[in-house]
């Protein structure tokens, strides 16, 4: 293609707001436009390189036009390596060298922020974890730990989780979230019997999302393989932010690692697509009953209906976590529907764990 059909069609997607590349059949890069260096965080094509694109087989030119498609595709930003979901539009050219155009797919402004700011703290390692004690709410003793996600920004301030979360856990790149998430909580099994946690179950939060990923047993079991952890010392909170597409494959994941000695819990019971579902398809130890529930047990109807969830635990053998406890009537009125263990800023607030030293 002649250099000044290039320069016409720089001019014309520069300002473009989804993030576009220009690129050789090869994948080396020509040029960025204004959102991909926003995104990517750039000063230098160089920074940024496409490892894997997966261009499918035409004969000639004519073959190209129009000639579009989704796929994702291998980014390689100075030091980390990630999939994007893309669209890439093959150019024919009427000399023989033919280009790619790739679109990074975003569906919004904000979604387009949300990725700018979980690449960055990915490669800026602002990545944390703050922690929550769950207890047993009869004796008091702390029975297990819930590792919540927190992003912060470049001024060290925590990110809100609903402002990038839902934007991006489709993403492969969350993948990399959870990756570095577990490198993390290698910090509180460093420290458990000091600070008297030594029978405590580390739950990590994971999405429906996260389940059906590829690499998702992969990742986990590599995790519990190099840690050595005993039975049920580690555990995984499955939230319903999204439905399961395949609750078959969902629960063949969740097995494997079941069978590798994790616990598996069901987050936000009753607040997502299909909790009921979710009980009788997943490989389950635990449910937590969400929230909203214990906010209404004055209501009479809501306290029959965590009966019914008491019910169904007790019958499959699985263990009731009421969240979001926070006085001392909703914690008695708990015991006297049957739920023995709860989380909430009654017994504790999420802390980081410097303050668990403490």
């Amino acid at each position: 293609m002649k250099d000044e059909h290039l320069d016409y069609l720089f001019k014309s997607l520069k300002h473009h707001p989804s993030p576009y590349i220009i690129c050789e059949l090869d994948g080396s890069i020509r040029w960025i436009n204004l959102a991909a260096e926003y995104i990517f965080r750039t000063e230098d094509i160089s920074e940024l390189e496409l490892k894997r694109i997966n261009l499918e087989d035409n004969k000639t030119s004519e073959d190209l036009i129009a000639k579009s498609y989704s796929t994702p595709v291998e980014i390689k930003l100075r030091n980390i390596d990630f999939f994007m979901k893309t669209r890439v539009h093959v150019i024919p050219s009427e000399a023989s060298e033919d280009f790619i155009l790739v679109e990074v797919l975003c569906n919004s402004r904000i979604g387009l922020e949300a990725l700018r700011q979980t690449i960055s703290c990915i490669e800026y390692d602002r990545i944390d974890l703050a922690y929550q004690k769950q207890f047993d709410l009869k004796t008091g003793k702390v029975t297990g730990v819930e590792a919540l996600l927190r992003l912060r920004d470049e001024e060290g301030q925590i990110i809100p989780n609903d402002v990038i979360i839902p934007e991006i856990e489709g993403e492969s790149l969350f993948s990399l979230v959870v990756k570095s998430s577990l490198e993390k909580l290698k910090e509180i099994f460093a420290i458990k019997s000091k600070i008297g946690l030594d029978n405590a179950t580390i739950y990590l939060n994971v999405s429906a999302h996260t389940i059906m990923h590829p690499k998702f047993s992969s990742i986990f079991s590599n995790f519990v393989n190099e840690m050595g952890f005993k039975d049920n010392e580690f555990g995984l909170e499955v939230t319903e932010t999204a439905e399961l597409s395949d609750t078959q494959r969902a629960g063949a994941n969740l097995q494997k690692l079941k069978d590798s000695g994790i616990k598996i819990a069901l987050d936000d019971f009753g607040a997502g697509y299909a909790s009921l579902k979710y009980v009788k398809d997943l490989p389950l130890d635990v449910i937590k009953l969400d929230k909203h529930f214990t906010n209404g047990l004055d209501d009479k109807s809501t306290a029959k209906l965590i009966s019914f969830v008491v019910e169904v635990c007790n019958s499959l053998s699985l263990e009731m976590i009421g969240e979001g406890i926070e006085t001392e009537d909703q914690k008695e009125q708990m015991l006297e529907i049957g739920c023995a263990i709860g989380q909430g800023f009654l017994m504790h607030k999420p802390e980081f764990i410097e303050s668990l030293k403490n």
